[in-house]
């Protein structure tokens, strides 16, 4: 067991590794009702390759994470969310790139709602009829994905800023992707993945951490016959950009543009990814958060709106900035904003960075305050070995030289890419 006192945030953190190989975060939260736990699979869109001890290589479908996701929320006693809200519990689950995530909250019924929890993650039902009849619903989600512009921007950017790596496919797949998952592809992809040394649970609350690890130890025993011995496979993502524009036309009231900056640097050191993204999300924010200058500029020659923003997104193996905006006057944003970007060297002034920092240690405490914010962030720092209850020391210790290097490697008149969409003309 590992327990760390975190009295500097006034918070406290237990890890442990059981018998069944599933790892164990708690984080004790007496002044909460709410109790929330989240259990992590380590599967998600990009993990569609693996090779075995032997060098043996298996392959799957694009989309097959997600609908994994969709299956196990189905059993043969009906609605799991139904059984959840019985017992006063509600119960979720969403896809990402690097993980497939499944948690609830509740007041009461704790241990009853984690139970049901494990219940449905390890003990799915693949029967050919569901699987047949989640094809046609996914397929309609894919379809309504189609439509939507807000996805579209983000699909084709990552369409167009990478070459090979899977972060640029649908989490969802495709509809002939969809076609080739069957019963047969399901149960492999469970037994590689579905793994308890292969998941983490994460539970925040008012919980007793002896009753809480006991009951984990007494309940949670499965060991599957394979662990997860597997090596996650992954195409060589080339340098560069693979398409400098895309545009295309929707039914929409207003045109949309997206620019995307894809990261080549590349680091083995987890830590230095972890300030990696932090450095550019506040490059950002110094950039065009909305007190900066900058930002009023564009919105005082009414060249962006209120729907404007900007992410830098960092996976385990990528990494890309995106800034979005509604305008009516496509290439005057367009170069508005890729001027500020190209010449903001110029206006860097310590000051500025003094107050985007002090935002983010602001932001920093309030992620605490919301479990599903804090889980969630507690499992993208798993991902890269590092403990986000640490992670104020990072930010703390950010200097504005790294700002400029990180500023000049990923964005000062470097590569783009602009996504457009226009209005359809009748």
């Amino acid at each position: 067991m590992i327990y760390k006192d975190f009295s500097n945030i006034d918070e406290e953190y237990y890890e442990k590794r059981l018998d069944s190989g599933l790892k164990v975060v708690f984080i004790p939260r007496e002044r909460f009702n709410k109790k929330h736990a989240i259990l992590s699979v380590e599967a998600g869109s990009v993990d569609l390759k693996l090779k075995d001890l032997n060098d043996e290589i298996y392959e799957y479908p694009k989309g097959i994470a997600h609908f994994m996701e969709h299956i196990l929320f189905e059993n043969r006693e009906g609605s799991i969310i139904d059984k959840f809200s019985k017992i006063g519990s509600s119960v979720n689950a969403y896809t990402g790139f690097n993980n497939t995530n499944y948690y609830f909250n509740t007041t009461s019924n704790f241990f009853d709602s984690l139970k049901y929890l494990f219940g449905f993650v390890l003990n799915p039902h693949f029967d050919t009829d569901r699987i047949n009849h989640e094809k046609n619903v996914i397929k309609q989600e894919i379809n309504m994905y189609q439509d939507s512009p807000n996805w579209q921007s983000f699909y084709q950017l990552l369409q167009s800023l990478f070459y090979k790596y899977p972060i640029k496919n649908n989490i969802a797949g495709t509809q002939k992707s969809i076609e080739k998952i069957n019963k047969k592809t399901l149960i492999d992809f469970f037994d590689k993945f579905y793994s308890l040394d292969n998941m983490t649970l994460i539970v925040i609350g008012a919980i007793n951490s002896d009753r809480l690890f006991d009951w984990l130890d007494k309940n949670i025993t499965i060991k599957r016959n394979q662990d997860f011995s597997y090596e996650k496979l992954y195409p060589e993502e080339p340098m560069g950009i693979r398409l400098e524009e895309k545009d295309l036309a929707m039914s929409i009231s207003r045109p949309i543009i997206s620019l995307g900056y894809k990261e080549n640097s590349r680091f083995e050191n987890k830590e230095k990814i972890i300030k990696q993204d932090m450095l550019t999300n506040m490059i950002l924010e110094m950039i065009f958060g909305k007190s900066s200058d900058n930002y009023h500029d564009l919105y005082n020659k009414d060249l962006i709106d209120e729907n404007f923003s900007f992410n830098y997104m960092r996976e385990k193996n990528s990494g890309f900035a995106k800034i979005y905006a509604e305008t009516n006057s496509i290439d005057r944003t367009i170069n508005g904003i890729t001027e500020i970007i190209d010449n903001w060297e110029q206006e860097i002034d310590n000051e500025n960075f003094e107050v985007v920092k002090h935002k983010f240690i602001g932001r920093y405490f309030r992620s605490l305050n919301s479990v599903e914010t804090l889980s969630s962030q507690i499992i993208k720092y798993l991902k890269f070995e590092q403990n986000y209850l640490d992670i104020i020391k990072m930010i703390k210790d950010i200097k504005l030289d790294e700002v400029i290097k990180q500023y000049k490697n990923l964005l000062q008149e470097k590569e783009h890419v602009k996504i457009i969409i226009r209005k359809v003309h009748k």
